[in-house]
């Protein structure tokens, strides 16, 4: 319910975006899913929540025409349940997932704390809606709220709200010079009609020995490897379900454009294009090669770059989200095949996280042009890459050879690393 107001902050150009965007057939919130060790009693983890509602205030908040509106007191938004099996496990996830989340009406973050009866094991599962923050924030939001529950750190009292500083572009390009003439295809679907829901897949990558291999190799990361594997699974799925027809294959990569990397709570992330244009006869090393150049490009010339102000915010309030909605859904803007997104560098405030944390399962958002994101974590030693999709166009048939064809890619990297 909404309360008298205490404080406001003016949404960001990318947070309203993501509340522009947003929509009840496609909402653009993503879920942290993660395996607790040593898990907080439940009373200590809505005792962290609300300290990180005050301490990020916009997480405490509510959408009101272009600001953040400060709820005068913030519920801890914590809802606990236990289950009994796995099957009620996945089923209770899916239902807190499918619920409606609006910003208009409820704060931006909200938590489920499933206990299972037979094993005692937890699971803390957190949507983030992206109008208010971005993966690294996530992780900054979940290791307040454990420093808190530990009494590693005194409740925050109520903070104001600060601008989030972004990095800027002399003169910023608005493609990539490695871009299709017009937009990327979509992924091939086995149906036609999206559905509201989100379903995932989640499996476990032993990453050491592929990052050492990339650094001998040299000339690419190991994000690079694994962006040019998820490019590479677009672009043979395509090909596979259409009489093997070369397709134009994009990649949408998030990227951070904090003016500190790392550093700042809200929506620091942007991204960059990249495109299968390398021959098909090329090693997968060479493919890894090209898209650190298409990377490097695109970074020099600021394909990230994000205006300061948003378009049209000068027209009434009124009329400013529904123009807004069809500039950004403009039919040449190309949003790619797929999505793939990864995070590794857990440092400061994020890095602690994984004192509580064994394993993170990344169920993302899906705009409506996608069917299918990547999105991955990696701590030592491991790597957890989490298939988002929608049901409704994708089989979990369908996903199991996407899974397949992924993981093709990684041994393939492995026999040319050695």
């Amino acid at each position: 319910m909404k309360s008298h107001i205490t404080s406001t902050g003016r949404l960001s150009t990318i947070d309203l975006a993501f509340s522009v965007m947003d929509s009840q057939r496609r909402p653009l919130d993503f879920t942290l899913l993660c395996h607790l060790k040593d898990a907080p009693l439940l009373e200590a983890l809505r005792a962290g929540a609300r300290s990180a509602r005050n301490f990020f205030p916009a997480t405490g908040s509510y959408v009101d025409k272009q600001h953040w509106v400060r709820f005068v007191e913030p519920e801890d938004g914590v809802s606990a349940v236990s289950v009994s099996s796995t099957e009620e496990l996945t089923k209770t996830i899916e239902e807190f997932l499918d619920r409606p989340l609006d910003l208009h009406l409820q704060m931006p973050v909200q938590q489920l704390v499933i206990t299972n009866r037979i094993t005692a094991e937890v699971k803390l599962v957190t949507r983030f809606h992206h109008a208010v923050a971005d993966g690294l924030s996530a992780a900054m939001w979940l290791s307040h709220q454990f420093r808190v529950a530990e009494g590693k750190e005194h409740p925050a009292d109520t903070l104001p709200f600060q601008n989030l500083a972004l990095r800027n572009h002399s003169s910023p390009v608005k493609k990539s010079r490695f871009a299709y003439r017009g937009p990327s295809h979509r992924l091939w679907t086995r149906h036609a009609q999206p559905s509201r829901a989100r379903r995932w897949r989640t499996i476990e990558v032993a990453a050491v020995d592929l990052r050492e291999g990339c650094r001998k190799t040299r000339g690419f990361t190991y994000n690079d490897l694994l962006a040019t594997c998820a490019l590479e699974v677009f672009n043979r799925w395509n090909r596979l379900h259409c009489n093997g027809r070369r397709h134009k294959i994009g990649l949408w990569l998030p990227v951070d454009v904090r003016q500190h990397s790392s550093v700042g709570f809200g929506n620091g992330t942007s991204r960059i294009r990249l495109y299968a244009r390398y021959s098909d006869r090329d090693s997968l090393v060479g493919k890894c090669r090209e898209i650190r150049r298409q990377i490097s490009w695109s970074s020099r010339h600021g394909e990230w770059a994000v205006p300061q102000k948003p378009p049209l915010t000068y027209l009434p309030t009124w009329a400013v989200a529904p123009l807004f909605r069809c500039y950004l859904n403009r039919p040449r803007v190309d949003m790619a095949t797929g999505v793939f997104s990864h995070a590794e560098r857990w440092t400061g405030e994020s890095g602690e996280l994984f004192q509580h944390v064994e394993k993170i399962e990344s169920i993302g958002n899906l705009h409506t042009q996608y069917s299918l994101a990547i999105n991955g974590a990696t701590h030592s030693g491991r790597t957890w890459l989490t298939f988002t999709y929608d049901p409704g166009l994708l089989s979990p048939e369908d996903i199991q050879q996407i899974v397949e064809m992924y993981q093709e890619q990684l041994a393939l990297a492995r026999r040319e690393f050695a």
